[in-house]
């Protein structure tokens, strides 16, 4: 399997510097030095850069930290702040960094507690909201600030701006935050704790960020050294995992052989990776107690800072970014942009736009331009148009369009049920299986059998590569059902949340239903365009565990599913049932922990339709 986009976009900076095999002691010139960095940047002569800068943090632990301020610029100047657990070179890697210094801002790019030469220890999203209120509190008392700080990042750089956005400190003017779903934790209609569940089912992808970062603990610089040895150290040691391309391959093939080895919570202990906060997040419910001490944003926090949130369409975490503009919209000055792309690859679009298999056509949009403009008019009161923009702008997949909206979920969007039909065979491509308007009469329920030890691959999808791919192979299994519409006279234009609403029995104490919506072409290809999960034993709530009796039928709804797309004359509809999904931890179906279990038990689950158990979708269908 390919690495998952969104892991090759947060890596991307590491791998191109990690050349080498680093072994205990061993000295490497892995990172640039500070001229050579400026060189890349495009500013040597033209700024100035200081590195490794110790900035303490109210509990004593102290963060290493660099800044770049442009040579011109005598003055206090208006300031950008970067907060990553990544190599600090590869966030500078980004162009318009390089155009914010030049029109006269100052850049500081810090390590989080317990990344690179940081102290601490490293917990997901530590302590975000305290360290960045204190990071932008030593920032405002430095000579060449204004007192006006903006933030911005995309992915793990823009998760830590959402628990430090609800601490409203006076001086965080602006924010830009693309892809920052991961720090999203549960908000009315959500509860993903970051993206690691959907429905309950804990996502495996993340297993793939862990077994590179995240460590606990690691190997730090004295602490009673001067700030110009600890640059010298930097330059010569790395602090990161240094695998030559061979020993990296290695290490993926046998964690994806942990993956499928049993049981789930040993996934990183079978490939020797130190401790991680994996190692209890595959142990916890969504209800545990643990997920409060992790640094989301979420329900009964009021940011108040001017904000930019952009997301992806095909990002793992687009859900919940857009539940959270949605809970925040009343709040001035904050906007949404959703594009067409991957996580984190918007500002990539071309002229013919391609996601996996599937064009999106010409997807760009000038994102530097709006984030210049957004910290002009914050951070130097310059007068622009910047807030003369719609709340709402997202590109429609399949009209390839932008298109704008006053609010969310979109004015006008109506509700449109799709009830579920058969003769009992939905099972593959080839089946009965029907999605329309009328409701069912007394049909014949369909069932597939869920093996945990043969579960449902999943070819695309927001934590893999492709993003967008072909699913006629998966849509061949016998447990897999699959429902579509006739073919489309006219076009229909899909925007808002998809929700399902199924009547599911099962021979097992617990399932999963997985859930996937698709656009099928004329040509007969089926494009993935979002997927989502739940685990039956939390259909009555996440702090309800509750399991079902062999036979009986109960009510399910399954949310999770975001979309903007227009199925276009002679597409059709479709959605696919399956009771699981290779990205996500497979359920053992015996009512047990699940993470600790290494005996299934297959269960036979049947999907029921007829006119009092009608199974549908929910579709919000804007205009006709």
């Amino acid at each position: 399997m390919a690495l998952p986009s969104w892991w090759i976009r947060r890596t991307g900076p590491l791998l191109r510097i990690v050349t080498c095999v680093l072994l205990p002691g061993s000295p490497i010139a892995i990172f640039a030095q500070s001229a050579d960095t400026l060189e890349r940047m495009g500013l040597a002569s033209k700024a100035t850069l200081e590195r490794e800068i110790m900035v303490p943090m109210r509990d004593g632990v102290r963060l290493s930290t660099a800044v770049i301020r442009p040579s011109n610029v005598r003055g206090p100047m208006p300031v950008i702040l970067i907060r990553t657990p990544y190599d600090k070179n590869g966030e500078l890697e980004d162009k318009i960094l390089a155009t914010l210094v030049l029109r006269g801002y100052a850049i500081v790019v810090q390590n989080e507690r317990g990344t690179e030469w940081s102290e601490g220890k490293y917990h997901f999203l530590p302590r975000s909201r305290e360290d960045g209120y204190d990071t932008i509190s030593w920032i405002v008392q430095q000579p060449w600030s204004n007192g006006k700080v903006g933030t911005f990042g995309c992915s793990s750089s823009a998760e830590h701006q959402l628990g430090l956005s609800s601490m409203n400190h006076p001086a965080h003017k602006a924010m830009v935050a693309m892809g920052p779903g991961s720090a999203i934790g549960d908000f009315p209609g959500v509860h993903t704790m970051g993206g690691f569940y959907k429905g309950g089912v804990p996502n495996l992808e993340w297993e793939g960020w862990y077994r590179w970062f995240g460590q606990t603990n690691r190997p730090k610089l004295p602490t009673d050294i001067s700030q110009e040895e600890r640059v010298r150290l930097a330059d010569w040691y790395s602090p990161f995992l240094a695998l030559t391309p061979e020993m990296r391959k290695k290490v993926k093939e046998q964690a994806m052989q942990s993956r499928e080895d049993l049981p789930s919570q040993d996934i990183l202990r079978r490939v020797n990776v130190p401790e991680t906060d994996f190692d209890w997040m595959i142990t916890a419910s969504p209800a545990d107690p643990r997920w409060r001490k992790i640094g989301f944003i979420r329900d009964g926090d009021h940011p108040r800072v001017p904000a930019l949130y952009v997301d992806a369409w095909y990002d793992y975490s687009s859900f919940g970014t857009v539940k959270l503009f949605e809970y925040l919209q009343d709040t001035p000055n904050i906007y949404l942009i959703v594009a067409p792309t991957a996580h984190c690859s918007m500002r990539d679009a071309t002229q013919e736009t391609m996601v996996g298999g599937r064009s999106v056509g010409d997807a760009r949009y000038d994102y530097d331009g709006l984030i210049l403009k957004w910290f002009d008019h914050w951070l130097r009161d310059e007068s622009n148009d910047v807030l003369n923009r719609p709340k709402v702008q997202m590109y429609l997949m399949g009209a390839n369009v932008w298109k704008t909206y006053p609010s969310w979920p979109v004015p006008g969007a109506k509700q449109t049920k799709l009830f579920l039909h058969s003769d009992g065979h939905a099972n593959t491509r080839l089946g009965t299986g029907g999605l329309s308007d009328v409701l069912p009469a007394a049909e014949s329920a369909d069932s597939f059998v869920s093996d945990p030890l043969y579960p449902v691959p999943y070819y695309g999808g927001a934590d893999d590569t492709p993003i967008v791919a072909d699913q006629g192979n998966v849509e061949m299994r016998s447990d897999v059902l699959v429902y579509s519409t006739e073919v489309l006279k006219e076009g229909v234009d899909v925007t808002g949340e998809v929700k399902g609403e199924f009547y599911v029995s099962s021979t097992t104490p617990d399932a999963d239903l997985a859930l996937k919506l698709v656009d099928v072409y004329p040509d007969g290809k089926a494009f993935n365009l979002y997927d989502t999960m739940l685990r039956l034993r939390y259909r009555e709530g996440f702090d309800k565990p509750t399991f079902m009796k062999p036979g009986e039928v109960y009510r399910a709804e399954v949310t999770g599913i975001v979309t903007s797309n227009y199925f276009g004359p002679g597409h059709r509809i479709r959605i696919e049932i399956a009771g699981s999904n290779s990205h996500f931890e497979r359920n053992l179906q015996t009512g047990g922990k699940n993470y600790d279990e290494t005996k299934p038990v297959v269960a036979t689950i049947q999907i029921h339709h007829s006119t009092d158990e009608p199974s549908h979708i929910d579709l919000p269908v804007v205009g006709r």
